[in-house]
């Protein structure tokens, strides 16, 4: 039998590798990101994908005063309802991408959590030291500043201080302290709260302070520590705490039919679905 020669054998083993580097079907990049999706997806969410992503690239870099080295991975990922009945949530993965699900047929629900998690995919070198307190509170407040749409969680479609404020209103508030040193435990289980109460919180330390004090602390190693708060905004944490929700309580009462608007954001929108925490759950 014929021997195979050394070229033969190099040229079997290139083929795969070279076959693999070729660019998917399923895949596009722009100047700054990588966009991802699953079969079936269709052309014109891809193109939103890479429009409004490098839109809010531009827009968070030039907020942040900084930009990662390298292409954000973006992923459209279906529906957000599984197979098995699990639902998943926007969010990082431990890669640095981000992981984007839809929840209406139209599919552009895709995109509301987007600017969001962009910014923890530019802080993503950061996961480690972080005060998870501060970032979420951070990303909160950037996606606020770019992205002029409270479509989706957790706003759907009504004003912050209309959401953030009700809560407090019928006393079902969970303290920014308790959100703070037990972000784990109250986060996601109590995210009906937590995601519009921080939010308001840094929204209103940033239009109060600036903006720039908030990326000032954002530049500290670890960030969100409770002496930056005295340092940079020159009040203890507890105290901004108050003066954010004497804030929040004058804007909500001046909001007009405030109960009407309140109780239509809590049994007609998709707020309805998420529990909502007693004092007892924390």
């Amino acid at each position: 039998m014929k021997r195979p020669t050394l070229l033969a054998l190099v040229c079997c083993l290139l083929a795969p590798a070279a076959s693999a580097q070729q660019p998917s079907e399923l895949e596009r990049e722009t100047e700054h990101l990588k966009i991802l999706w699953v079969e079936g997806t269709r052309p014109e969410l891809v193109d939103t994908a890479a429009s409004e992503g490098e839109r809010f690239y531009a827009s968070i870099a030039q907020l942040l005063g900084e930009a990662p080295e390298f292409k954000i991975a973006v992923v459209l990922q279906g529906p957000s309802e599984q197979p098995n009945g699990e639902r998943k949530a926007p969010h990082v993965d431990p890669f640095g991408r981000i992981l984007l699900y839809s929840y209406d047929p139209s599919g552009y629900s895709y995109f509301s959590a987007l600017a969001h998690e962009m910014v923890h995919a530019f802080r993503f070198a950061r996961r480690r030291t972080a005060d998870w307190f501060f970032e979420e509170g951070l990303a909160e407040m950037v996606a606020l500043r770019v992205d002029d749409s409270l479509a989706g969680f957790p706003w759907f479609d009504y004003p912050v201080d209309l959401v953030a404020g009700q809560w407090i209103e019928r006393g079902e508030d969970i303290p920014l302290q308790v959100m703070r040193e037990r972000h784990r435990e109250t986060n996601m289980a109590c995210r009906a709260q937590t995601y519009t109460l921080r939010s308001s919180f840094f929204d209103y330390l940033g239009r109060t302070y600036g903006d720039s004090v908030i990326v000032a602390m954002a530049s500290r190693e670890p960030a969100g520590a409770l002496e930056d708060y005295e340092d940079l905004l020159g009040e203890e944490f507890d105290t901004l705490a108050v003066e954010w929700r004497q804030f929040l309580v004058e804007s909500y009462r001046n909001i007009p039919d405030r109960e009407v608007k309140a109780d239509r954001f809590r049994t007609e929108s998709p707020i309805q679905y998420i529990p909502v925490c007693g004092a007892e759950d924390y």
